[in-house]
């Protein structure tokens, strides 16, 4: 299930193991995050470090194809949208880099270990707020910090994931001190970051996934039967604070409003959902094409555009991911996307609910934030992005963690009849630092 380190190496009488998988990885990941302020070098090395990852075991990314391809029918769809796309190169060129980024998140996901893979996340996030910190810049309003990133969003959602890793591991009695006292710091720096990128949507977003995560650290400490009553109790809490949330909408919607400065329509979303529901009830079962709505020249993206007074015409979306994904592939493809997204949510519960782990609490904090967003923004799936990867992770992550208990449970003789996604003499790597 992991990869193969190289030969150890000799320095100082100290032997380094290197993961050529671990190290492709997290090149990936830091290139990614460094693709608005480097630019094309970044995206380069993006797809240099993510594709050599794929191809260098080819029999391995078959398997993975086989094993996964009820996740991979998803960019499969996106793609295949090309068949009636009112912009057909676009939706052909998108879905193909939508599928490189699924086999990419896949290989990462099905050869690393749940922890490296929160750890590479934790260290790319760290260098990426560091950078931010001393070669950062305040946006042209002066209302946010932009640190290296090219908008407000784009810096928040990372920042708000480095305080989502360093929350798992400082918690994790079982990670090492230097581990906990790194993420410690890079929570401080997360979290002062994000409050300076002034993103109301990623604070609460954030606070919410911190909140629903704690009480599993919590449970630690107690029986299985008190953890019961813990994730009860829980449940319930939320279920109240729902029902308080939908009873009080217009005092919470006043309070938003006048914390965010945002206007009665939230920055006119109502108008765009209205647009969106119009355009979905058109082509209701199949879109209009995968990333062919927002084009220069589509009559509806024209008007919005002139509406609202964008002048470059993009960076614009209709601000709830499902609404947004229902116009571009229909509700044939929103239905796949949100069994993915609330799959993994409730797996990923499940497993940190029986192991409260750093690498278990964190997937399930992820897709806890992932679906408050995808109530206001667009969280998924998109070629060659960061939380795209991290959401397929995720997935990949929660489905082999099922697997392996099923595995578990099945008499030795036939346990060992199942073979491994990788070459099973290959030993398992170490945890890089």
């Amino acid at each position: 299930m992991t990869a193969a380190p190289l030969r150890p190496h000799r320095h100082d009488g100290m032997i380094i193991d290197v993961c050529p998988t671990t190290v492709l990885a997290f090149l990936t990941i830091l290139c990614l995050l460094l693709v608005q302020w480097i630019g094309s070098m970044a995206a380069a090395g993006f797809l240099a470090s993510g594709c050599l990852l794929v191809v260098r075991r080819p029999q391995t990314t078959l398997m993975e194809l086989r094993r996964y391809w009820m996740i991979f029918a998803i960019a499969a769809w996106c793609l295949f949208t090309v068949l009636w796309s009112q912009y057909a190169s676009l939706s052909l060129r998108y879905g193909i880099q939508l599928c490189v980024t699924f086999a990419i998140a896949v290989a990462i996901a099905s050869r690393l270990s749940p922890i490296v893979f929160l750890r590479i996340l934790f260290s790319a996030h760290l260098i990426a707020a560091v950078l931010s910190l001393v070669f950062g810049k305040v946006r042209a309003d002066g209302l946010g910090w932009l640190g290296i990133f090219g908008s407000k969003n784009a810096f928040s959602l990372p920042m708000s994931t480095l305080m989502l890793c360093a929350f798992a591991i400082m918690l994790d009695r079982n990670q090492s001190r230097m581990w906990r006292l790194l993420a410690a710091g890079g929570f401080l720096i997360g979290t002062f970051l994000l409050i300076q990128a002034q993103s109301a949507g990623q604070l609460l977003a954030t606070g919410a996934a911190l909140a629903f995560a704690l009480p599993f650290f919590l449970g630690r400490w107690l029986s299985f039967a008190q953890r019961i009553l813990l994730a009860g109790f829980t449940v319930g809490l939320g279920i109240v604070v729902a029902i308080l949330l939908v009873a009080m909408q217009e005092e919470v919607m006043a309070l938003i409003l006048e914390t965010t400065g945002k206007d009665a329509t939230l920055t006119g979303r109502t108008e765009l959902w209205a647009l969106a529901f119009r355009e979905i009830a058109q082509q209701p079962f199949l879109g209009v094409g995968y990333q062919a709505y927002w084009v220069p020249g589509n009559p509806g993206a024209e008007a919005m555009w002139k509406e609202f007074g964008i002048s470059g015409k993009r960076g614009f979306h209709f601000h709830n991911t499902f609404i947004s994904n229902a116009v571009e592939i229909g509700i044939i493809g929103v239905a796949m996307q949100a069994v993915a997204i609330f799959g993994a949510l409730a797996l990923a519960t499940i497993w940190a609910f029986k192991e409260p782990r750093a690498e278990s609490i964190f997937l399930t904090a992820l897709m806890m934030r992932s679906t408050v967003l995808s109530m206001s923004e667009v969280v998924g799936y998109l070629q060659f992005d960061l939380a795209t990867l991290m959401l397929v992770a995720a997935l990949v992550y929660v489905l082999r963690n099922q697997r392996e208990r099923r595995q578990q449970r099945m008499p030795l003789r036939q346990r060992g009849a199942v073979r491994p996604v990788n070459d099973a003499a290959d030993p398992s790597p170490p945890h890089p630092v």
